[in-house]
């Protein structure tokens, strides 16, 4: 997993067969899925969540900021069925790898298996995540007090994302049409996108350990999904005891598979509650905070 090596390349360093090869892997894989994950990736919640909350407050100063979303492509080979859906905006075949990360570079939900074409919205609607945000039981009702020029305001927890995300009252995301920005807004982009930098770097450090992220996986889709989740895994056990990470490893030309820009038109409750957590947050930016 940490190689790019094939499975012929490694068959032959070890004295095996590449059946021998796959068949390691496979059951690899699947005992660090079943005996570690539990241990190692899981949604924060009380003293964690605080220590996550707090976490990006010291770093990004971005209030009750609680995890930071995305999606990424974990190249694949293209599968015999409906395989035109695997393939991705860029032009080549990819599973979606949407993840939650803290300020820790630790994911703490992830969700495997959706196809290359697929926007990165709809991956979160279809999530247990997005379920759990819409009926307000993803987080506890902890409000973060900021002041404005004219009264205090209550913020409550919430993720950031980039643009191809719907803009909820427990997702942020920046503002759209740039050229029309105040300057107000130009900040609060400013500061969540240094802020989300979080996830680019947690993809990134996935893929620079376990490299074998970084090339096509040439196995079928369920299989793919079982390797990226170990992946994962060794990911979170690497980041938890603060083991050495070099930046030699890191991704010579990273990905850009960006979704297109989620509308904010014909506003639902959820949508307006939204717009205006970001409003009240860009006020506190230009006030000081």
């Amino acid at each position: 997993m940490a190689s790019t090596a094939e499975y012929r390349t490694i068959a032959y360093l070890f004295g095996v067969g590449k059946s021998t090869v796959s068949e390691s892997i496979h059951d690899v894989s699947e005992a660090i899925i079943n005996v570690l994950m539990d241990e190692y990736l899981y949604f924060p919640k009380d003293d964690d969540l605080k220590e996550v909350i707090n976490g990006f407050q010291k770093k990004w100063n971005f209030p009750n900021f609680a995890g930071a979303i995305d999606g990424y492509h974990i190249p694949i080979i293209g599968p015999q069925d409906s395989h035109g859906d695997y393939l991705n905006r860029k032009g080549w075949y990819s599973l979606i790898l949407q993840g939650v990360c803290d300020h820790k570079y630790i994911f703490r939900d992830i969700n495997i298996g959706w196809p290359g074409r697929v926007h990165d919205a709809r991956v979160l609607a279809n999530s247990e995540l997005f379920f759990k945000g819409e009926n307000s039981i993803l987080f506890p009702h902890w409000l973060k007090t900021v002041s404005l020029p004219e009264k205090d305001v209550t913020i409550p927890i919430v993720l950031i994302g980039d643009p191809a995300y719907p803009l909820r009252h427990w997702i942020l995301k920046p503002y759209s049409n740039l050229s029309s920005l105040s300057d107000e807004q130009k900040t609060f982009n400013y500061r969540l996108s240094s802020a989300r930098m979080t996830i680019e770097n947690s993809f990134g450090r996935l893929k620079g350990r376990w490299r074998c992220l970084q090339k096509r996986l040439d196995v079928d889709v369920q299989f793919a999904c079982s390797v990226i989740a170990a992946c994962v895994v060794l990911h979170n056990i690497r980041e938890t005891h603060n083991q050495l990470y070099d930046e030699n490893w890191d991704e010579k030309d990273p990905q850009d598979v960006t979704g297109e820009i989620e509308n904010d038109r014909n506003l639902d409750a959820g949508e307006k509650s939204g717009v205006l957590i970001r409003k009240h947050i860009t006020q506190a930016f230009a006030n000081g905070f």
